[in-house]
């Protein structure tokens, strides 16, 4: 889209929560790719619009509309497809990500998707279950951040080989007193 605003006061339109939705709905035809980042990052962004460029050709707008908790479901679940895994983390972190769309985001070759999903509130028990038996460390470590992660699996994550994954039980706000032992004493047999 060709306008007369300079880039700053593009700008400007897009970090202002009360910009018009017409103008929005310009600004996402705009050339660059920023702008249209912008434009998805709105909260006064109407859902067609966000549809609109969740077909964006750059990732990173796709990536700020998988973000965007106004994204609606059907769109997530496309976008929880892309080829791009830094888009298909955005919808593992939305708040609003189904439990089926997480299920699937749980499986992705990607481990850093796997992580997301490990950190979300909304992850359920049993894909918690299932990401503390990951074979990657780092998304052991985000089941053991997770406040909702429960005891049990806090426990078999206190005696983790990798002391990355004993540090986030450590500091997971629900463990108790045991757990804290459980990990000194691996700690010290390491």
């Amino acid at each position: 889209m060709k306008t007369t605003l300079s880039y700053e006061q593009k700008i400007e339109l897009l970090e202002d929560p009360n910009t018009p939705q017409k103008t929005l709905e310009l600004l996402a035809t705009d050339e660059d790719f920023y702008v249209r980042g912008g434009v998805a990052r709105n909260p006064n962004t109407t859902q067609k619009t966000l549809e609109l460029l969740a077909t964006d050709e750059d990732f990173y707008v796709r990536g700020i509309v998988a973000l965007n908790p106004n994204t609606p479901q059907q769109t997530l679940e496309l976008l929880a497809t892309d080829k791009e895994s830094w888009v298909r983390g955005g919808v593992a972190r939305n708040p609003n990500t189904t439990q089926k769309t997480l299920e699937l985001l749980s499986a992705d070759k990607e481990p850093y998707v796997r992580e997301v999903v490990a950190q979300n509130p909304n992850t359920p028990l049993n894909l918690l279950e299932l990401l503390s038996a990951d074979k990657e460390p780092y998304v052991r470590g985000r089941v053991a951040e997770n406040p909702n992660t429960p005891l049990n699996l806090l426990e078999l994550l206190a005696t983790d080989e990798y002391f990355y994954v004993r540090q986030f039980v450590a500091k997971n706000p629900n463990t108790t007193e045991y757990i804290q032992r459980l990990i000194i004493m691996t700690n010290a047999n390491q």
